[in-house]
Order: structure tokens, then sequence, then C-alpha cells
């Protein structure tokens, strides 16, 4: 399988944000950012040195297909960081690309901060992220209700 984690750059930023507009994607996930301008801001404090968050671009056969990254990360106190990734190519999806560069972005993780565990959530009826988790070796903590939907909590230890 020809998956490659690449340097996000502010292009990909802009092409995210097009694809994510995406009725169905907007329902599968919970995108907190509400403009182009805020991704970009974003992006350029994931550039800093001191930044809490880290990711990357997922490349299958040459073309741009989704980004995986970590927020939140604390290598002090909780010594975790929260996960989120979005394949937006959606003739992609159920083909394992997610679950490989899940898997490969895991390890670069684990190996670049000192992290004990890294936690994700999805959505109860995204039945595809919740197996992409478990195939990448999360394991589910808890269910959660919040803004009216229910969701799980996962996580992977070091």
């Amino acid at each position: 399988m020809n998956i490659i984690l690449k340097q996000r750059m502010k292009d990909h930023v802009v092409i995210f944000w097009e694809k994510t507009q995406d009725e169905e994607l907007q329902k599968l996930f919970p995108f907190s950012i509400q403009s182009l301008e805020e991704a970009l801001k974003l992006y350029k404090e994931s550039l800093k040195d001191v930044a809490l968050s880290y990711g990357k671009v997922i490349y299958y056969g040459g073309k741009y297909i989704g980004d995986i990254w970590c927020y939140c990360i604390d290598e002090i106190n909780e010594k975790m960081a929260m996960l989120s990734i979005v394949i937006f190519e959606k003739e992609l999806w159920g083909k394992g690309i997610a679950t490989r560069a899940t898997k490969d972005f895991i390890k670069e993780v684990f190996s670049k901060y000192e992290l004990e565990k890294i936690g994700a959530y999805t959505y109860t009826f995204n039945n595809r992220s919740i197996g992409l988790l478990e195939k990448a070796g999360f394991a589910k903590v808890e269910t959660f209700v919040e803004d009216e939907i229910e969701s799980i909590y996962f996580e992977i230890r070091r």
C-alpha cells in the first residue's frame, strides 16, 4: 500500500478546508474550526517550537487524500495528546488506508514526544472510525454525550 505521511504546508490547509465543507463529512466529524482564516492561523501556530499540535498529510498513490494530527499535546502533566484523522476522498474509505496511516503516525508521535497515551473520540454512529481506532490498537474507554451527540472515547498507550 503506497501511503506516505508528509509535512503539512499552507496549500494543504486550504485544500483540506475546501474538501471538508462536504455535507457528509461535516456530519461524521466534530470539526471545530469555523473559517479558513482560523484554519490558517492554527496552521501557523503549529509551526512554532512550542506548538501543542503536530500533524501530517496523507498521500496515497501520489495524491493528497487527508490529514492526521495530534492536538492538546501535554508532555508534562497528563503525558497525553488527542488524535484526529480525516480522509476526505470518500472513494478511498474502507480500504485500510486510514488504519495504516494511523499506525505509522502513532509510532512517530510516541517516538517524537514524551507521551504515555493518545486519546481519540468519534461519534457512536461512525462505524468506520470506530473500526479504524480498534484496528490501530485503541481501546474503548467510555461512552459520553456532548452537544446531544453520543460519542466514544478511545485510548492507546505506549
